[in-house]
């Protein structure tokens, strides 16, 4: 009898176990490790890292072939003499629609349920900064109806309509994170891999990517002067408070700067240094800062050359190696792997050019975790110069003003990123005696300049300080017809230096310069309401009044 009891008793205690779940207990069709409800703070870290990693300077991402259309990068490819094709940067406008811009719209909505509202603040002012990027490269891109699960094939919306409503998704954006009312039960932190879920930060990034905007749509009748007094006004990013993100330094799982791992963990390079860059630094440009070396060139590019040369080089001024522009020449497909100049420690955490001869470089001569950067303090500073220089806005400082600082600005991020990184190998940059030299020259010949070549040089230095952030580059170049770029149809371009070798000029560039990219000819394909492909020469984006 006790023992007949004891089953009834653990027979009822299985039965009331049952009966008392919630009633999904046997549903072997719902897995634990994949709740219905993503777990946003495991969305956020993967959506950002896709955002620096396509916009970065790695082999054929969409800084590297911007990089060769406003001459910071020479290449073999077929971007090379202004060619770009259709297929060049497919993967990206696919990758960017199927992965961060599907997520943060999942994060938008997700958070949006559970009233997360700092994700959904941060989500919506990292989608309007890829929105207003995609539209700078490709001007009317699909938009309005995208993750739309009932639509297959989304109009192409204008890229000003796009524009003006990034302004309303930004500020909407400032709202969510300023929501007072949201239970926030998880709130960002380390899963943030921009500001570390500092809220003012991020504040203070979404005000200064609506002063980018205004800026780059200022020659149009969205340019609002009220609205940019406003923002000169309030709270923008400061020194130290850069919109960018650090890359890792670990191979496996691949986390690097993708333009470190591509150039200095594999079998052959593919970034070429542009000679009109290195020129311009090395003050060998005849039409500015002519006789004025910038001190940035060791952190900027790292020389593999000391002595001698596996092949005859088409370019090479000292140590420096690289290929034209738009070359046909003999020495043009050299193998160099030992012998080029590489990208260095600023853009991608390379090398920092000591002056000593390591042989070829690889991983082991980087860390390789250097920012992707988004908009910078010093972006921000020769905005407002570019304001001041050329609409008169001057809440903050004269062009001149703002023109020095944003220099100053430049100098010290290279600082911000030796400590970011933990890059011991690089000596601290700013404050040497180097630096004010150049400082105080640069200043003398501004002084000594036109207006219009003032404003030239205001956008040359912000040029240079983009070096492996070249998406801006592409879009100020269209917009304000500077930095001037290389010229193949002029005896080659290159004011001094020229090929020790037997490399020729580049021939002559027929193609023309693309105004925007060409659309995917997959999206013409599978799309039912794409358009017809574009004219790339004079299909501009529509603050491209020039």
């Amino acid at each position: 009898m006790r023992n007949m009891k004891y089953k009834i008793l653990v027979l009822l205690t299985v039965i009331g176990l049952l009966t008392s779940c919630t009633g999904d207990w046997l549903d072997i069709n719902k897995n634990p490790n994949q709740p219905d409800v993503p777990y946003i703070n495991l969305l956020l870290p993967g959506i950002q890292y896709d955002i620096a990693d396509y916009l970065s300077a790695g082999y054929m991402n969409l800084g590297y072939i911007t990089g060769v259309y406003t001459h910071q990068i020479s290449t073999r490819e077929g971007i090379d003499q202004y060619g770009i094709a259709a297929d060049d940067a497919e993967g990206y406008w696919e990758l960017f629609y199927s992965r961060p811009l599907t997520d943060l719209d999942l994060l938008i909505e997700v958070g949006t349920e559970n009233d997360y509202m700092q994700y959904v603040g941060i989500a919506k002012i990292l989608k309007a900064y890829v929105y207003s990027q995609l539209v700078d490269i490709w001007g009317d891109i699909p938009y309005t109806e995208v993750n739309d699960p009932v639509i297959i094939s989304p109009v192409f919306d204008n890229d000003e309509v796009i524009y003006a409503e990034l302004f309303t998704m930004i500020d909407e954006g400032i709202a969510d994170l300023q929501n007072t009312t949201s239970v926030n039960e998880f709130v960002p932190g380390a899963d943030d891999m921009i500001y570390g879920g500092d809220i003012d930060l991020w504040l203070k990034a979404a005000n200064t990517l609506k002063l980018k905007l205004y800026n780059q749509v200022r020659e149009t009748s969205m340019f609002n002067a009220v609205a940019v007094n406003t923002l000169l006004a309030g709270d923008l990013i400061e020194s130290g408070e850069d919109f960018m993100m650090y890359f890792g330094t670990t191979s496996n799982p691949e986390n690097r700067n993708p333009g470190f791992a591509d150039e200095y963990s594999g079998a052959q390079i593919s970034t070429y240094i542009s000679p009109w860059f290195f020129e311009i630094l090395n003050g060998e440009n005849s039409n500015i800062y002519t006789g004025i070396t910038d001190p940035r060139i060791p952190y900027y590019f790292c020389n593999q050359h000391r002595a001698t040369t596996e092949n005859p080089p088409e370019y090479m001024n000292g140590d420096f190696v690289s290929l034209y522009f738009g070359s046909t020449g003999t020495n043009r497909d050299h193998a160099g792997r030992s012998t080029f100049t590489m990208i260095g420690f600023y853009p991608v955490g390379g090398k920092y050019d000591d002056g000593i001869a390591d042989g070829q470089l690889g991983a082991e001569h980087g860390l390789g975790n250097a920012p992707m950067r988004f908009i910078t303090y010093a972006d921000r500073l020769f905005i407002e110069a570019e304001l001041a220089s050329q609409e008169g806005i001057t809440v903050n400082g004269t062009a001149r003003v703002l023109f020095e600082d944003g220099v100053r600005a430049s100098f010290d991020l290279v600082d911000i990123i030796i400590d970011g990184t933990g890059e011991a190998s690089a000596p601290k940059f700013s404050g040497l005696a180097t630096d004010e030299t150049y400082i105080t020259d640069i200043m003398t010949e501004y002084d000594a300049a036109t207006a219009e070549e003032q404003f030239e040089m205001i956008m040359t230095q912000k040029w240079i300080q983009s070096w492996g952030a070249c998406v801006d580059s592409y879009t100020d170049y269209r917009r304000t017809g500077y930095p001037v770029l290389f010229d193949a149809n002029s005896n080659g371009g290159i004011q001094s230096g020229g090929p020790d070798g037997s490399g020729p000029v580049p021939t002559q560039c027929t193609r023309g310069y693309a105004v925007s990219f060409p659309w995917p000819n997959s999206e013409l394909d599978l799309n039912a309401n794409a358009p017809e492909q574009k004219v790339i020469t004079t299909a501009n984006v529509f603050w491209d009044i020039n």
